[in-house]
């Protein structure tokens, strides 16, 4: 008796050697950014090509098979790049975050940490970059179709030539695909390794304001302690004036007394209005 799960994969399992698989993947991610940063040649096609001989007149499923291959293949390339502009965005999104942390005072191992976050974006924004546009594709033109010669009129090719053709494309944008995937990956990861500095930058923004809180709070108490210190001069300073104050006042009460008492006694006699120099 047969079983449905028996047609089906099986599930998959972590690994059991954590380390050994981070490790593995730490290489091959080497490995890829080596691939992703490298200048290439452009795609070959393979050594042996189709030919219309290797299909029969009664297979006519395999030109539909082809041409459904080729679609898949162009689309494949058309969502790559697509996934390149959108890494872009991620990158920038991210970017926005360091430079918002440049903005600020920065030192020691957060500034540190800020410079390898931008190093790994700027190279992701690089490898992105080889993602978008790609020129290099093998299309279906007029001369699949029909065969032109010198002094004779186009000649249509058979189906099985065609198929042939389709194929011969088919595997030449699969190979242009499969690089700029392996390029897209590469970015993938410096975004990765990217992210994870930023969030170590973001640690370092999260714990330095409370170290500055600490160390705004000790200038405060030098600056209140010597407010407090100049404070109690200025007011030393003022009671001494006030005193001074008060001693003068003292005294002109104690001088107009005297001379009320003089002038009341009639020893000092008032001054007189002076007499009008015309007289009635």
């Amino acid at each position: 008796m047969s079983r449905q799960s028996e047609y089906q994969s099986p599930l998959v399992d972590p690994e059991k050697k954590m380390f050994r698989a981070i490790w593995k993947e730490f290489c091959g991610n080497l490995e890829i950014l080596k691939h992703a940063l490298v200048p290439h040649q452009h795609a070959k096609l393979p050594p042996k090509k189709f030919e219309a001989s290797h299909f029969q007149d009664d297979q006519s499923y395999t030109y539909e098979v082809a041409m459904e291959m080729y679609r898949e293949s162009t689309k494949r390339i058309d969502a790559l790049e697509e996934k390149g502009f959108k890494l872009l965005t991620y990158i920038s999104a991210v970017s926005a975050i360091l430079i918002y942390f440049l903005s600020t005072e920065i030192a020691g191992w957060f500034k540190l940490f800020v410079i390898l976050s931008l190093f790994c974006l700027t190279l992701a924004i690089i490898i992105s970059l080889r993602c978008i546009s790609i020129k290099h594709q093998k299309v279906l033109f007029i001369d699949a179709m029909f065969n032109f010669e010198a002094d004779t009129e186009p000649v249509p090719k058979s189906r099985n030539t065609v198929t042939a053709e389709i194929l011969t494309c088919t595997v030449y944008n699969q190979t242009v695909a499969d690089n700029t995937a392996d390029i897209l990956k590469g970015a993938r990861v410096m975004l990765g390794y990217g992210i994870f500095f930023t969030i170590i930058s973001c640690v370092f923004f999260l714990a330095v304001p409370v170290i500055k809180k600490e160390e705004n709070k000790v200038q405060q108490m030098h600056v209140t302690m010597g407010d407090s210190s100049l404070r109690d001069k200025i007011l030393s300073s003022s009671a001494r004036k006030d005193t001074q104050l008060v001693k003068m006042r003292t005294e002109l009460d104690r001088l107009n007394r005297k001379l009320d008492s003089i002038v009341r006694a009639g020893k000092v006699p008032l001054p007189r209005k002076p007499d009008s120099v015309f007289k009635k």
